[in-house]
């Protein structure tokens, strides 16, 4: 169990393909449909829809009697669904989210190609159109910086 003096909660990231984060953590933020969310200790209970964006949680590893320590910021790309956050546990359900640790260029390039492709079909409405222009600006944000 983490040392309760740092202030930790329980966060879950679920996404289509299933549970792609369970960990404990000090802070969170991430895209709401109006704006950056941040969470941290003791926060008020919740409910939010999700927007398009980064999703960023401070993880941190239990150690064996001593404090946690903290890791390397983890990001998740993610795109609609809802965060409910209530007695310290923050649970995110994704309609679309993809790990950015590790991600490739190739992959990126792919879901850039996949987007395009999407903008340009003639089956979008107006609102379809202008969500799916905004996830291929955040794709495009995603992969220069994967490439600097």
């Amino acid at each position: 169990m983490a040392n309760t003096d740092q202030k930790t909660f329980q966060c879950e990231l679920i996404g289509p393909t299933g549970k792609l984060l369970d960990c404990r953590t000090s802070s969170i933020v991430f895209p709401a449909h109006d704006g950056q969310v941040g969470i941290l200790h003791n926060h008020m209970p919740m409910l939010s829809q999700l927007g398009l964006g980064i999703l960023s949680v401070t993880r941190l590893t239990e150690g064996s009697g001593q404090a946690s320590a903290v890791q390397p910021e983890m990001q998740f790309f993610v795109d609609g669904g809802f965060a409910l956050v209530a007695e310290n546990s923050v649970t995110i359900i994704a309609y679309d989210a993809l790990s950015l640790q590790g991600l490739k260029a190739k992959t990126i390039r792919s879901m850039l190609d996949r987007a395009a492709r999407h903008v340009a079909g003639p089956a979008l409405s107006d609102i379809q159109r202008a969500h799916e222009s905004e996830r291929l600006r955040a794709l495009r944000r995603i992969a220069e910086s994967i490439q600097s």
